[in-house]
């Protein structure tokens, strides 16, 4: 009797669930099955899933997106993580970007006295840029107070890599993937800007704050020999550059002719129509003019203390008049109109009346120029995006410049209301 009492007591217990064992106690780990640490017995989530990272680049192999990652494709994809060789590129170059960065010679440097190089893109043979980059300038103790205030003091503050700044649609006549730039196939010489004196001094500025090395002279003379020395050959020749850089061009420009006797020249100056200079400063003196501009053949037909953009062009025409010449301007140029001031110029006078004066009096000597004025208060187009956006009275500018390069017929192309 006793015996059966207590059978039915476990029974009793057991189907009401009660038994003297525990339930298992839950497994914690990481319950995706994508992560490198998955654990397989894992009945509760504990965030400690570890993922994959392949390449090293941040993203987690699990959240890669490959595609085309390149925006100048026609099936660019801004989700896309990871290169996938699809891209489809709409035209670029048959020579590429292959831009190279060269040292320059034992006088050359910047205005700091750090290194100064240039850059080389070696393409058709036969067609030369020869190009100087722009970054203000400075000559007395206001202008030259505060380094990179009014001009460049190295080549690399914002030009860390040619390359691959340029192989953007952001630059203008730099953009080699862009099929309406006339002259995307031609070999390049870019000369950057770090001196302070429009690539034309060779001094060692001493001012009241700070100490300028004004070597332009000697940084441009250097590459401007390498153009000599691995373009002999070359047909035509684009000499050029903005803002600073555009002065210097004038002189290259008449340079060149006499360089290349049988090439065709051409001289484009960019944001610099309506500057000039009105004898309150000697920039001989100053930048060492009296030797430097000695070297170019234009140096007796030019004052350079007493001269307008105008004045450039003639002289350069004087040494030969077969110098094609062409450029921009904005009408009310900001950063030119700064630089006016600075030079004590009248500034009552609009800036859009000097760039005019300046190209009457090349229309009058007989110069073949021909100038596109755009309205508003911008600087600069060569290297700029407008370059292929930009038009006035119903003329896109890049189809200006380009039956320019070409020699094709074309007309002033000047802002009414600006």
């Amino acid at each position: 009797m006793e015996k059966i009492s207590i059978g039915l007591i476990v029974i009793s217990l057991l189907l009401s669930g009660c038994t003297a064992e525990s339930e298992p106690k839950p497994v914690e780990g990481c319950m995706d099955e994508l992560a490198t640490n998955f654990d397989i017995n894992a009945d509760v989530e504990d965030d400690s899933c570890e993922y994959a990272d392949s390449d090293g680049d941040g993203i987690f192999d699990i959240n890669e997106i490959v595609g085309c990652t390149d925006s100048l494709a026609d099936n660019y994809d801004e989700n896309a993580t990871d290169e996938d060789g699809s891209c489809l590129i709409p035209w670029e170059s048959q020579y590429g970007v292959n831009w190279v960065e060269r040292p320059g010679g034992e006088d050359c440097e910047c205005s700091d006295g750090s290194e100064w190089t240039f850059w080389t893109r070696d393409a058709d043979p036969e067609k030369v840029i020869l190009y100087f980059q722009g970054g203000g300038a400075c000559w007395e103790d206001h202008s030259c107070k505060n380094p990179g205030g009014t001009y460049k003091t190295n080549v690399h503050d914002d030009d860390p890599n040619i390359a691959s700044i340029f192989h953007s649609n952001d630059y203008g006549i730099g953009n080699f993937r862009n099929s309406a730039n006339p002259i995307a196939d031609w070999s390049w010489i870019y000369v950057p800007y770090c001196t302070g004196d429009v690539h034309l001094g060779y001094s060692q500025g001493i001012y009241s704050d700070n100490n300028v090395s004004h070597h332009g002279h000697a940084n441009a003379q250097f590459a401007y020999s390498h153009m000599l020395e691995n373009y002999p050959n070359a047909e035509t020749i684009l000499v050029t550059g903005s803002s600073a850089g555009s002065i210097p061009a004038s002189f290259y420009g008449a340079q060149t002719s006499i360089d290349y006797p049988n090439a065709k020249i051409m001289v484009f100056n960019d944001g610099s129509g309506g500057l000039y200079t009105n004898d309150t400063y000697d920039f001989y003196e100053i930048w060492n003019l009296q030797e430097t501009v000695l070297d170019f053949p234009m140096s007796s037909n030019l004052n350079f203390n007493q001269m307008d953009s105008g004045d450039l062009a003639i002289a350069s025409h004087d040494v030969n008049n077969d110098i094609r010449f062409a450029r921009f301007s904005d009408s009310n140029d900001e950063t030119m109109r700064m630089f006016s001031a600075l030079l004590g110029n009248d500034m009552s006078i609009p800036y859009k009346d000097k760039i005019m004066y300046s190209m009457n009096k090349t229309s009058e000597y007989g110069v073949d120029q021909y100038l596109y004025m755009a309205p508003g208060n911008g600087h600069t187009i060569l290297l700029d995006s407008r370059f292929y956006s930009l038009e006035v009275n119903g003329v896109i500018f890049a189809d200006w410049f380009t039956s320019w390069i070409n020699e094709e017929p074309i007309e002033n192309v000047l802002c009414q209301d600006c």
